[in-house]
């Protein structure tokens, strides 16, 4: 799969978290919360200064660091890799979408919407749910990896666990 794609899909996912942020926050005021899903999902509007769960409030300053850091590491693999496996590309594509939205936030206000509220866990945004999603198809293909090329060592060494 060609890198182009990353951008594209990092384009949507700032797009779709924007819509959705600028909707919760020109509807409702914070801390109001609507029932989407009864016992299950909720639109709770929050604004959080800091990271997943509200730790290190009031670091914006490092906030931003760490995205703009993380937003030229993907550019740095997007640009070195013409031909990326597909998950890579989902991964980062996500994992940068996420990053760019939750960054347009705390740049704008110091703070980030967040809206996503299932009970059992924090109040979180799209832009959130991507950069885990993202995260967790990027490990996914590193551990494919790294079992593959394990299995070709193997191969051509002659050895096997079994």
């Amino acid at each position: 799969m060609q890198r182009r794609w990353i951008f594209w899909i990092a384009l949507a996912t700032v797009a779709a978290d924007r819509v959705l942020k600028i909707w919760v926050a020109a509807t409702m005021v914070p801390g109001q919360s609507i029932t989407v899903i009864p016992g299950v999902l909720w639109i709770t509007y929050v604004l959080n200064s800091g990271a997943a769960f509200s730790l290190l409030r009031h670091s914006t300053g490092l906030f931003i660091a760490v995205a703009v850091v993380l937003l030229a590491g993907v550019a740095y693999v997007a640009w070195k890799h013409v031909q990326l496996p597909r998950r890579t590309i989902w991964g980062l594509g996500l994992l940068a979408g996420g990053s760019a939205g939750n960054l347009w936030d705390r740049v704008v206000t110091g703070r980030v919407i967040d809206y996503l509220h299932f009970r059992f866990w924090a109040v979180f945004n799209l832009a959130d749910a991507s950069i885990v999603i993202g995260m967790g198809l990027l490990v996914w293909e590193y551990w494919n990896r790294q079992e593959a090329n394990q299995n070709a060592q193997e191969g051509a060494d002659g050895t096997s666990d079994g």
